[in-house]
């Protein structure tokens, strides 16, 4: 039986994050120990970390490892938008895939059955690599966590994962995966990296 949380009290909790530790009241289920966070308590907590994003932006960063290829690739399509750094199409190509792609069981299904596994080879196989660092507003950064702790992996391999899957896409020169770029993903990129 489910509880149905009719037996509450406001209580002071903690949530931990980024080694920080946000502090705030909110409704306890009596019964079952639920905590039940409500409006108030989320704009709380948005505005904690926009403070500390603020301030402490290193805590929205996720430390990668590409392939130089990969970077090499990025900074040629990048040559249509002067000013744009690898980082900032890298983390756009993270956003859309999340907010686009991931959100529709379609569309996520379909990029994994076209994608050219020897691109995706290519680029996770190659030992010539560089360290980049890709900054994420909080929201971003907040679903970041919750994927890779869903999937057990950390921020960064997520982001890895992602960064050369929709870099497959884009380099690659299959007829059916061209089609999913054009119609799926290259918009919402050139919308992105316009507005950046």
């Amino acid at each position: 039986m489910q509880c149905t949380h009719k037996n509450i009290k406001t209580k002071k909790v903690s949530k931990e994050i980024f080694d920080m530790t946000f502090e705030a009241f909110t409704s306890i289920c009596n019964d079952c120990g639920a905590i039940l966070r409500d409006s108030a308590y989320e704009r709380k907590y948005m505005h904690w970390l926009e403070e500390i994003y603020k301030t402490r932006r290193d805590k929205f960063q996720t430390q990668c490892h590409f392939s130089k290829n990969i970077i090499r690739c990025a900074e040629t399509y990048l040559i249509d938008y002067p000013g744009i750094s690898p980082t900032v199409f890298m983390r756009a190509l993270v956003t859309i895939y999340f907010n686009v792609i991931d959100r529709d069981e379609k569309k996520s299904t379909r990029l994994e059955s076209l994608l050219d596994h020897e691109i995706l080879k290519s680029f996770t196989n190659d030992k010539d690599r560089k360290k980049v660092n890709i900054q994420f507003k909080p929201n971003m950064m907040i679903e970041l966590v919750a994927v890779s702790e869903f999937l057990e992996m950390s921020t960064s391999a997520v982001v890895e994962e992602v960064v050369v899957k929709l870099m497959t896409v884009i380099t690659s020169h299959d007829q059916k995966l061209r089609e999913y770029w054009e119609n799926e993903i290259r918009g919402y990129l050139d919308m992105f990296l316009k507005a950046a």
